[in-house]
């Protein structure tokens, strides 16, 4: 009898059931493999730090803000700087969000991501609005101050006391009692307007609405984050069970051959 050429041994050889059930096993192997290496669980990691860091930050402003706006700090450098890596850091999540997107990784849906840029937008646009007016309103403030040291010590002090309260960023009005000169009550009208605004401007972004926007995204990751351990830490289970499986096949599909 001649001898079987390979590939009729290998069609014979395919025809049986337990070679199929290795070639499947041995597949599932790799799948399970594959589905451990993948990076989901860092990339979660990196986006909760980069949010975590977000909120430091905001808060790091608000701080800084909260200094200008009582009068404590009349130089808004540092708060430009934190303005500054604040729009760096929320492109910088943006971007990371498109390659999420790209990569078909499990990642928030993109509205929630364009609310959270366009109210930490909103919020940047109005803080250099109240910087910018601030400074000018303290200037202003003092050369009225200046202008008007002449007047009687009594109503010196109550101009003195309203200016205070203006400069702590609360909104404040001229009492009727405040005997000045019409010229004198209209530059104080003025400051205590503008400065009146400046409350309204600085009540716009005075709040948590950027760190509630950033908290829902933390949130989303988080659940990523343990639905993703809760599956990678029933791989090695399975991994072990296809293994004996395999191994058996392979033993007795060798043993079967030899009878």
């Amino acid at each position: 009898m001649k001898n079987k050429s390979i590939v009729d041994t290998f069609k014979v050889k395919m025809q049986a059931p337990w070679v199929w059930l290795v070639i499947v096993l041995t597949i599932g192997l790799t799948v399970l493999f594959y589905e451990s290496q993948k990076p989901q669980m860092v990339l979660y990691n990196q986006n909760i730090k980069s949010l975590s860091e977000y909120q430091s930050q905001e808060i790091s402003l608000m701080r800084s803000m909260e200094k200008i706006r009582m009068g404590r700090s009349e130089d808004s450098a540092q708060a430009l700087s934190q303005i500054m890596v604040l729009r760096e850091m929320t492109a910088s999540f943006s971007k990371k969000m498109q390659e999420l997107y790209v990569m078909e990784v499990d990642a928030p849906p993109a509205d929630r991501v364009a609310s959270f840029e366009r109210e930490v937008s909103k919020k940047i646009s109005f803080v250099k609005l109240y910087l910018s007016n601030r400074h000018k309103w303290f200037i202003a403030r003092d050369e009225f101050v200046l202008n008007n040291l002449d007047m009687p010590a009594k109503t010196v002090v109550e101009i003195g006391i309203l200016l205070d309260s203006a400069s702590v960023g609360f909104p404040v009005v001229r009492p009727e009692s405040l005997m000045i000169p019409d010229s004198v009550a209209l530059k104080l009208d003025s400051l205590l307007n503008l400065n009146a605004e400046q409350a309204i401007t600085w009540n716009r972004f005075d709040n948590d609405v950027t760190i509630l926007y950033s908290e829902d995204l933390i949130q989303f990751f988080q659940r990523m984050n343990i639905d993703e351990i809760a599956l990678k830490s029933k791989i090695p289970l399975v991994f072990y069970f296809l293994s004996i499986v395999l191994l058996l096949s392979t033993f007795f599909f060798m043993f079967r051959s030899r009878v």
